[in-house]
């Protein structure tokens, strides 16, 4: 059964299959698509290699239906 959230209209679509990971797959992994990536660098005007370097993927998830995925950046390791 497929239930399709009436918010989100013309967005691209693509589905991934998931796998589970780490010891006794107590994490289940999700790739996050190619385009998605460029599309984020060339907001921000760098490389992908560079936007992978500086920015992290956030899952956000509770109250509503489905998760909502945010990058933000990494923050600096501070050495005194």
């Amino acid at each position: 059964m497929s239930r399709e959230n009436p918010k989100v209209r013309d967005a691209l679509k693509k589905r991934y299959k998931m796998r589970t990971l780490g010891e006794d797959g107590r994490n289940i992994v999700v790739s996050i698509p190619r385009m998605v990536i460029e599309r984020e660098a060339e907001r921000r005007e760098i490389t992908i290699r560079e936007f992978l370097e500086r920015f992290r993927g956030i899952a956000q998830f509770d109250n509503f239906d489905g998760v909502v995925y945010t990058f933000e950046p990494l923050e600096e390791l501070k050495v005194d």
